[in-house]
C-alpha cells in the first residue's frame, strides 16, 4: 500500500479526509492542495533537501507532507513541545531551503532558508486555480526518503531517523491487515504528534483506505473537558495511541462505548501495555478489538503486534508483543551476539525491508546500531531485551539508558547533557520511575557548581524552566533532587543502583 496511490484514486472525491475542530479537507481538496504546494517545491527549492515543519495538528501539516512526498523530497515534523533552538540544531544538519512554521515561535533560520507561515501558505494555497498535475516520476521513488524522525541522542543532539518508500511500503503492506474496519465505519483517531512514528499509522494506513482522520490537538490533551466535548461527536471507530493517553482518558467514568459507540479498533503502541489497562478497556468496550503493537522508530514504526485476548490476560507473564513482521526475521541474542536458545532472554535483532537505511548524516552511529544482511537487507540491534515462549515475543525492557514515556523515546543521557549545560548544575543523573511495568516519570539527580540562594524546591523549579529552553517538555524531569555529591560504586562510577533505592 503506498499513500499517493491510493489517494490518487479519490481524487475526485467530496468525501472528509481530515476534521480539526470546525474545520475539514477532502480528499479532492487535499490532492489538488498537495499539488499546488509540491509545484511550488519544484519552483522554488534549488535542491532535494528535506522541508521541516514545525507545528502540531493543523490541517495544512498533511498537505505539506504529501507534497513534499510528491515532489521527490522528504519532510521533517518538529512538533510544538520542541523549543527553538532544538528546531534550530536539527535544521542545521537537514540544511533546509524551507521552514514552515505553525509554532508561533521566532526561529533563527539557517542561510538560504526561507520561513513561512499559516498566513502566507494559506495565500499560496489559493494559487493556480487551473489545476497542477505532478506526473508520478517526480515522486519519491524506493530508497528515496518519505521523513526523517529527529529522536533523543545520547550525546544531547537528536538522530535523525530516515524512513523510505521502501520502508513504508513493506510496514503498511504488513500491518495494514490488523487495521480493517467494518465497511459502514469511517473515522479514525488522530492525535499522536506527527514527530512520533505511531502518527504514521493514521496517515499512511488509515487516510490511504479512505478514512477520515479526526485530529486531537495539543490544546485539547491539556483540558479533557475540552477533548471529551470533541471525541463524543466524533464517530471514531479506531483508536491510535500509546496506551499512556488512552489510560489516561479512561480514568474518567463517562469514557466508554456510550461516548464512542462505533469503536471497533484499539491500536497502542509505544511503551508497555498492561493487563490493567486493557481489563478496562475490554469492559467500556466490549466490541472492540486491542491491538499491541512494538516497534523502534528504526524499524517503521511496528516490527511486531498482536491482539490482547482474555487467555493473555489470565496468563502470569506479561502482555506479549507479538510475532515479528511477515517480510522480517530475528535473532535474539545473549552479549556476545549469539543466538540464546528459545525461552531466554537476550537482545531483539531484526531484519527487514522496514529496517531504516540508518541515522541521517550520522554514520558513526548507523554503524553501531544498523548492518547490512546476506541478503543484502538492514538489520538493526533495536538494544531491547525479549525472550520467546510459545510463538510469541514478550519485552522485558532496554538494553541501556533509553526508555519510552508517554510513548515518546527518550535517552536519558540527553536530559543530563542537557542539564549539564546549565551554569548552575555540575552533574546529573536522570532516572525513570516505574509504576506497573511502565515509566510513569523521570527524576533528574543534580549535583549544583555553588549554592543557590533559593530553596532546593525553588531551585528544582528554575533548573526545570531553564531545561525547558533546551529539550522538549516532553523530556522534563517531573522531580529535580539536589544532592551534595553522588554515591559511587566499586567501580567509581555513580551509583546508580543506589540513588534508585534511597529515592525513588
Amino acid at each position: 500500500m503506498w499513500i499517493l496511490d491510493e489517494l490518487k484514486k479519490r481524487s475526485d472525491s467530496d468525501v472528509t479526509a481530515l476534521i480539526h475542530r470546525e474545520r475539514d479537507i477532502s480528499f479532492q481538496e487535499l490532492w489538488k492542495q498537495s499539488e499546488i504546494m509540491a509545484e511550488y517545491f519544484k519552483q522554488h527549492c534549488q535542491t532535494k533537501a528535506p522541508i521541516v515543519i514545525y507545528g502540531n495538528k493543523d490541517i495544512e501539516i498533511t498537505v505539506l507532507m504529501l507534497a513534499a512526498l510528491k515532489s521527490g523530497r522528504a519532510y521533517v515534523p518538529l512538533d510544538i513541545t520542541f523549543p527553538a533552538n532544538r528546531v534550530e540544531t536539527i535544521m542545521q544538519d537537514v540544511e533546509n531551503e524551507l521552514l514552515f512554521n505553525f509554532s508561533g515561535e521566532t526561529v533563527n533560520l539557517p542561510e538560504e532558508c526561507r520561513e513561512i507561515g499559516k498566513r502566507e501558505l494559506l495565500s499560496l494555497l489559493q494559487g493556480n486555480p487551473e489545476g497542477t498535475i505532478i506526473p508520478e516520476q517526480d515522486y519519491v521513488q524506493g530508497e528515496d526518503n518519505c521523513y526523517i524522525l529527529f529522536t533523543s541522542g545520547s550525546t544531547g543532539k537528536p538522530k535523525g531517523v530516515q524512513i523510505s518508500k521502501k520502508n513504508i511500503v513493506n510496514f503498511t503492506s504488513w500491518f495494514a491487515k490488523a487495521c480493517e474496519l467494518s465497511a459502514d465505519k469511517q473515522v479514525v483517531l488522530n492525535q499522536v504528534s506527527y514527530s512520533f512514528d505511531v502518527s504514521v499509522i493514521p496517515l499512511y494506513i488509515y487516510l490511504a483506505m479512505g478514512k477520515t482522520l479526526f485530529s486531537i490537538d495539543k490544546e485539547m490533551l491539556d483540558n479533557t473537558r475540552l477533548l471529551f466535548r470533541y471525541l463524543k461527536e466524533s464517530h471514531i471507530a479506531a483508536w491510535v495511541s500509546t496506551p499512556a493517553f488512552l489510560e489516561i482518558c479512561s480514568f474518567d467514568d463517562s469514557f466508554d462505548e456510550k461516548m464512542l459507540p462505533e469503536l471497533e479498533n484499539i491500536i497502542l503502541a509505544g511503551e508497555v501495555l498492561t493487563k490493567k489497562l486493557v481489563s478496562v478497556l475490554h469492559k467500556k468496550f466490549s466490541g472492540a478489538k486491542v491491538i499491541n503493537g512494538y516497534g523502534p522508530t528504526e524499524g517503521t514504526v511496528l516490527l511486531s503486534a498482536c491482539e490482547i485476548t482474555e487467555e493473555m490476560l489470565a496468563n502470569e507473564k506479561s502482555l506479549p508483543i507479538g510475532m515479528i513482521l511477515d517480510d522480517g526475521y530475528y535473532e535474539i541474542q545473549d552479549d556476545k551476539n549469539h543466538p540464546v536458545a528459545v525461552g531466554e532472554s537476550g537482545e531483539l535483532v531484526v531484519v527487514s525491508d522496514s529496517i531504516s537505511k540508518g541515522y541521517f548524516k550520522n554514520p558513526e552511529q548507523t554503524a553501531k546500531a544498523f548492518f547490512k544482511a546476506e541478503d543484502g537487507r538492514m538489520g538493526y540491534r533495536t538494544g531491547d531485551l525479549v525472550f520467546e515462549e510459545n510463538g510469541l515475543l514478550y519485552y522485558i525492557t532496554r538494553k541501556d539508558t533509553q526508555i519510552k514515556l508517554n510513548g515518546f523515546r527518550i535517552e536519558l543521557n540527553d536530559i543530563s547533557s542537557n542539564l549539564n549545560l546549565l551554569d548552575i548544575v555540575n552533574n546529573s543523573v536522570v532516572l525513570p520511575v516505574y509504576k506497573e511495568g511502565r515509566v510513569a516519570y523521570l527524576t533528574a539527580f543534580v549535583v549544583l557548581n555553588y549554592k543557590s540562594e533559593l530553596s532546593d524546591l525553588k531551585t528544582g523549579i528554575a533548573i526545570k524552566k531553564e531545561l525547558k529552553e533546551k529539550i522538549p517538555s516532553y523530556m522534563i524531569p517531573r522531580k529535580i533532587v539536589i544532592l551534595e555529591k553522588f554515591p559511587m560504586n566499586i567501580n567509581g562510577k555513580i551509583d546508580r543502583k543506589k540513588l534508585a533505592e534511597d529515592y525513588l
